[in-house]
């Protein structure tokens, strides 16, 4: 992974510690500008092509910026989200409301905050795909202005911060780099003794069990709080408890608990060791283990997991508020973009489970798909549908063609340059799947039609919605004489059902002008 960063402060130090705490993992080229807002509009992309992020930092702090220069910084950093708009940017948030500028001459001695006078810049820089904010606001907060800033050495080197500070900002930073170019966690599986609740159910029964706002329940109550906002931003919320199932379900019944039984999309709470019930779970969910983060508070426990299933992230709960506060700020529990579809996740993932317990009242699979009553809403070049298809070409991994991630803007250059981009929304009588499928279609250096990209949501397949959509979109190019003659299909370790539908395809003339070369 490859950095550029641009800062109004020496940065070298920092690059170093990232470069070294990652072992290599992470390459980070800084470039020192006093004029950072110069070097911002006058950067060639060009330039940039080898870097995965570019990282801005520029510290009002220690610069004690006006008001009038940090608008003008704003408005640099939107051109340049613009001009970028293949590269995710992280601006550090040293513009914001906690940033307090020094007493002007007439203030009669009060300060006041700017932030607000140029809230609509701010508004604008939040609101692009493409940009995101290294939070260097709390850094500061939690260590606190004193040990954060060595102003005497920061002026003659322009290096103004302590050790403390440093290894604070490199911590945080190498986390979000790695988080901004990985895919996100999709599922928590938590424990229920001593981690949704304090005590253990079975020895202290639902009595000696606490989750409240008293002492000795309080912190229980928090994490329950903070799974409740998880599941409103659209992580699955799934149980993984050695317990009697009848036990912790009377305790969510009798139990004033923020989280209620109904909140948890899979319930696994038996005997069985752990491994083999998340390993169950992921099987039910249809997503690897690579999506998972499983809390509980016993350590054998979380290394069994680790050991059994790699990919999974195990992390330990402790009763320890500041382990609570480092949890809440891990980057595995952070959304890059919040959708409408990542709010109605739980309930979709409910109405498949009706989908599926259904199916086995069939004998053959058409009678079951039959049954479904499946309508498809299929539109050409939706504008309103960008960021979601856009989100889409990040997170499918099983269906997709050609694993290439795409920014709204990057699918609204696509259509402006001639491209076809059909969208697939899905509903059937158990309810509305949302937008579950993408097609992009270029056309090549001969005029022949290119099938960039194929690919359709996990929940949606097994139901033939795969060949209605690809028959559709055939239908509809050849109502003007145009056909597919080349796929864009990039192998991937995941990808196994997207290669298995183009095997079973790709020689069938009624789809393609001729057998279809793989680009």
């Amino acid at each position: 992974m490859k950095i550029y960063a641009i800062s109004d402060v020496t940065f070298d130090l920092i690059a170093k510690e990232i470069d070294s705490i990652s072992d290599g993992a992470i390459s980070c080229s800084f470039s020192y500008e006093e004029d950072i807002i110069t070097k911002l509009l006058s950067i060639d992309p060009s330039e940039l092509k080898e870097f995965d992020i570019i990282f801005i930092h520029s510290d009002q702090i220690f610069h004690s910026r006006p008001t009038e220069w940090q608008k003008q910084l704003c408005n640099a950093l939107l051109r340049i989200s613009a001009q970028l708009k293949d590269k995710k940017i992280l601006v550090s948030n040293s513009l914001s409301n906690a940033f307090k500028t020094p007493p002007l001459k007439f203030s009669f001695g009060k300060a006041f905050d700017t932030a607000s006078l140029y809230s609509s810049e701010i508004g604008l820089l939040l609101g692009q795909a493409n940009l995101f904010i290294f939070d260097f606001q709390s850094i500061l907060t939690s260590i606190g202005e004193k040990n954060f800033y060595n102003y005497a050495t920061g002026h003659l080197y322009q290096m103004p911060y302590t050790s403390k500070a440093i290894k604070a900002m490199v911590e945080t930073l190498a986390n979000q780099f790695k988080w901004l170019v990985t895919e996100e966690k999709k599922v928590i599986v938590v424990d229920c003794d001593n981690t949704l609740w304090k005590g253990i159910i079975g020895e202290d029964g639902i009595k000696g069990i606490f989750c409240d706002k008293d002492a000795e329940g309080i912190m229980y109550y928090h994490f329950q709080e903070f799974l409740k906002v998880k599941k409103e931003e659209g992580f699955l919320l799934c149980i993984c408890s050695k317990n009697n199932e009848k036990d912790v379900k009377e305790a969510f019944d009798v139990k004033n608990f923020v989280l209620k039984w109904e909140d948890f999309i899979i319930r696994k709470i038996n005997w069985n060791d752990k491994a083999a019930n998340i390993q169950e779970i992921a099987t039910e969910l249809n997503v690897g283990t690579d999506s998972f983060i499983f809390i509980d508070d016993n350590k054998f426990e979380l290394d069994f997991v680790r050991n059994m299933l790699p990919k999974v992230t195990c992390i330990e709960f402790t009763d320890d508020y500041n382990n609570f506060i480092s949890l809440n700020n891990r980057f595995e529990f952070k959304k890059k973009l919040v959708l409408k579809e990542d709010l109605e996740k739980t309930e979709q993932y409910i109405k498949q489970q009706q989908r599926s317990a259904e199916e086995q009242n069939y004998g053959n699979i058409d009678d079951f798909i039959k049954s479904l009553e499946i309508k498809m809403d299929i539109r050409l070049n939706d504008i309103s549908d960008l960021e979601r298809l856009s989100q889409m070409t990040g997170k499918t991994n099983q269906f997709n063609f050609n694993k290439e991630e795409y920014t709204s803007e990057m699918l609204e250059h696509f259509i402006d340059k001639g491209g076809k981009i059909y969208s697939l929304k899905v509903s059937d009588k158990f309810g509305d799947y949302g937008t579950v499928g993408l097609i992009m279609i270029k056309e090549g250096n001969r005029k022949e039609l290119i099938l960039e990209n194929y690919l359709m949501s996990c929940r949606a397949l097994g139901k033939k919605i795969e060949d209605g959509f690809l028959n559709y979109v055939v239908e509809d190019l050849m109502k003007n004489k145009l056909y597919i003659s080349s796929v864009k299909f990039v192998k991937t370790v995941k990808n196994i059902p997207a290669e298995k539908f183009y095997n079973k395809i790709k020689n069938e003339t009624n789809y393609f002008r001729t057998t279809a070369t793989i680009l």
